[in-house]
């Protein structure tokens, strides 16, 4: 396919190096020549510096060729006017990054469509959900949405107090939850490890849990200590359009929330948006007294959701010595997508450009790129592959498809059905198969099912 991606920031230089790997003719364009120069040497695409709004430029670009437009620079108003654009010149898939979806108003007409954008979606509400699915229970480290919308692979970590810890896998005794889902992998002491009937679960491994969504959650209920209803206190340091969604949305599940912003300006506006139960206390997020003054000593889940990465890191590591039961922070910067997952003390790290990358592998809906950012610490990540019809797999079982030895497949998906998948399952036409791989066994892998 011919890909245009407007912007060379971080996303744009994910998206493309991981597009141009996979065989996609990308081109890139953005307004500064020295963020295309960078790129120059480091990935096998076109570069053109330069207004994505400047029509000559998209004609350079191949705009009147292109299958595809992914609009994800920094500038929300340029990336919709290259939408509308690209819908000119006849692109069938846009897809479009926003801040905020605030834009659209479909009762006025102001549809994405009226943009020419196929797809939408906004980088802090993406993010919001991946924090949101971890605040049911102090486990739960990290959710994976996948394809079929009742699937789910839910990270949790096994704490010294958990009735797993200490027990083989084989041995375990919720017979009846454990037979509705499957252990897809565990990571100990930042190692991936393929789970079997004799490994012996320990305190501080990070299991990977795949299933219906309904079975994971019976599963991690049946394991939990604490029930998944309760009240819980949750801060958020910084008053963002991230931390206000997960407000409203904590709020709503009658959780008690308080900020912590260093702008009085900041938070004065926040408050002027939230319901009068939110608080917000003005202050460094990493000054010990403006903490315990928020009550971080009884602080179920502190969440480091402002602008600054290293704020938010040291901020989640302060509240955690402090007496938060869980700490989760977001980060922006490429650089941390490893590094948070590796620091023990930070429980659940996000980073927005991660999040927004598999966010727009998901609308694309053309191959499998999904990227998880707590594998990666073990640079190792889920993905999904299609059988097709013509693939050599199509119709052998999984035993003889010769699968690279530590490949670990999690789920298949059938039509609507989800499936554990074993050796004598036989894989038919349309078979997506759900599997634990590294850049090494991808490529190997990919290639059986092309």
């Amino acid at each position: 396919m011919k890909i245009i991606i407007i912007g060379a920031g971080e996303l744009g230089r994910l998206l493309a190096s991981r597009l141009s790997t996979a065989n996609h003719d990308v081109t890139i364009i953005d307004s500064s020549l020295k963020g295309v120069d960078e790129l120059r040497d480091k990935l096998d695409v076109m570069m053109l510096g330069g207004n994505a709004t400047d029509i000559q430029l998209m004609k350079q670009a191949g705009i009147e060729r292109a299958d595809m437009l992914l609009a994800v620079s920094g500038d929300q108003s340029s990336n919709v006017l290259a939408c509308q654009i690209a819908r000119h010149f006849g692109v069938q898939r846009i897809i479009c990054r926003l801040y905020s979806m605030d834009i659209f108003d479909d009762g006025s007409g102001l549809t994405p469509g009226f943009f020419g954008i196929t797809k939408a979606f906004s980088s802090p509400a993406e993010c919001a959900v991946k924090v949101l699915d971890v605040l049911p229970s102090r486990i739960i480290l990290e959710e994976v949405h996948l394809s079929h919308p009742e699937a789910s692979i839910i990270t949790i970590a096994i704490r010294e107090s958990s009735p797993l810890a200490g027990q083989r896998i084989m041995d375990l005794s919720n017979t009846e939850a454990l037979s509705l889902v499957r252990f897809a992998a565990l990571v100990r002491n930042h190692q991936l490890m393929i789970p079997h009937g004799k490994t012996v679960l320990q305190p501080n491994d990070k299991l990977y849990i795949a299933g219906h969504r309904k079975d994971v959650q019976t599963f991690i209920d049946s394991v939990s200590p604490e029930p998944t209803s309760t009240r819980k206190l949750i801060i958020i340091a910084g008053a963002t359009l991230l931390g206000k969604i997960i407000a409203e949305s904590a709020l709503s599940q009658g959780h008690e929330v308080r900020f912590v912003e260093a702008s009085e300006e900041k938070g004065e506006a926040l408050l002027a948006q939230l319901p009068s139960s939110c608080k917000v206390l003005h202050g460094s997020t990493t000054d010990e007294e403006v903490l315990h003054e928020a009550g971080i000593g009884k602080c179920d889940v502190f969440i480091g959701a402002e602008e600054d990465d290293e704020n938010n890191i040291l901020a989640c590591i302060l509240a955690k010595r402090l007496g938060a039961d869980k700490v989760v922070t977001i980060t922006h910067k490429p650089e941390y997508i490893s590094i948070v997952p590796a620091m023990d003390i930070i429980d659940c790290g996000f980073n927005s450009t991660l999040v927004s990358a598999n966010a727009i592998f998901k609308l694309m809906e053309t191959g499998n790129f999904r990227i998880d950012s707590r594998l990666l610490a073990s640079q190792a990540y889920m993905t999904e592959f299609t059988v097709k019809p013509n693939s050599r797999l199509c119709g052998k079982q999984v035993m003889d498809c010769k699968l690279p030895q530590d490949v670990m497949l999690a789920m298949l998906f059938r039509g609507t059905d989800i499936l554990a998948p074993s050796g004598k399952t036989r894989l038919q036409a349309g078979d997506i198969l759900v599997a634990v791989v590294t850049p090494s066994t991808e490529s190997k892998i990919k290639a059986l099912f092309d």
